[in-house]
């Protein structure tokens, strides 16, 4: 059995909202992996308000892209103002937003 690390390096990312000061701006980590195919990928997890977002990429420059454009829709569009269509699994409701 490979024995695992005693510590993870992770690199910290930001996205913000547009052109506007640091008010906007959320701290989150990304990680580099593979995928099945050998093809490199770039995955970010960023804390925006009370909730996170997601997102994957071929590499940082994409996935900032995609999480700046998340920002701007969450802050600016209310993009998790309304909850949208639920399903109920084992007396749970799940968003599908």
């Amino acid at each position: 059995m490979a024995k695992s690390p005693r510590f993870e390096i992770q690199e910290l990312f930001m996205a913000k909202k547009g052109k506007t000061g640091w008010e906007n701006c959320f701290m989150g980590t990304i990680k580099r992996e593979t995928d099945a195919d050998g093809t490199p990928i770039v995955r970010g997890k960023i804390k925006v308000l009370d909730g996170f977002i997601y997102a994957q990429a071929a590499n940082q420059y994409v996935l900032g892209e995609r999480l700046d454009d998340m920002v701007l829709m969450i802050l600016d569009k209310g993009l998790h103002d309304v909850a949208g269509v639920t399903t109920k699994i084992f007396d749970t409701d799940f968003f599908l937003n």
